[in-house]
């Protein structure tokens, strides 16, 4: 031993980050399956379109908060996707695709999106891109949604708006309030 310092390696990444970083992947990841199990669990029979938004975009947009990652939304919907590849009762084929598309938007808005009452408006329009991504299902394969059949087009998409802004809106909340506690 001479006493010398070690040489600097090329990789920055120490054992402790990669396991923290894989540590925070898989915590997302299960923030979507958390959101999906309560969908599939937790029926409440409102007749309400988008209801379970209010939970979704809880979990989705409260990971994002935490989350330094720049994909975090994506993550977790990812995670919400391989859930549903699990037999949990829905019957609709499309469903991982539809619940991807949220956690995608809330990403990509949230990068350009500077102000948080504004990153709260994006959360809504990412969870109204379900009615949206439905209606282009519907549109090309011929699947047919009910909510549609009851509701037209304007209820699903202004409800799933609404419950995504209060869930993001509880989200940032939340998110303040553990951060003043914790000092």
């Amino acid at each position: 031993m001479s006493g010398n310092s070690y040489p600097k390696t090329i990789s920055k990444a120490s054992p402790v980050s990669i396991v923290y970083n894989i540590a925070e992947i898989i915590l997302l990841s299960l923030i979507g399956a958390l959101g999906v199990l309560m969908h599939a669990y937790l029926r409440f029979p409102l007749n309400v379109p988008g209801h379970m938004g209010l939970l979704y975009m809880a979990l989705l947009f409260g990971g994002r908060l935490i989350s330094k990652k720049s994909y975090a939304s994506s993550l977790s919907s990812l995670g919400a996707a391989f859930m549903l590849l699990f037999p949990l009762g829905f019957h609709d084929p499309f469903l991982p695709v539809i619940y991807f598309v949220p956690g995608l938007v809330v990403d990509l808005s949230y990068k350009y999106a500077e102000r948080m009452y504004l990153k709260i408006i994006f959360a809504g329009i990412a969870y109204a891109m379900i009615p949206l991504t439905r209606l282009i299902i519907t549109l090309t394969t011929g699947f047919v949604y009910g909510s549609f059949a009851k509701h037209g087009i304007v209820i699903p998409i202004l409800s799933h708006f609404a419950f995504a802004v209060a869930g993001a809106s509880i989200a940032l909340c939340a998110v303040i309030f553990f951060k003043k506690v914790r000092k």
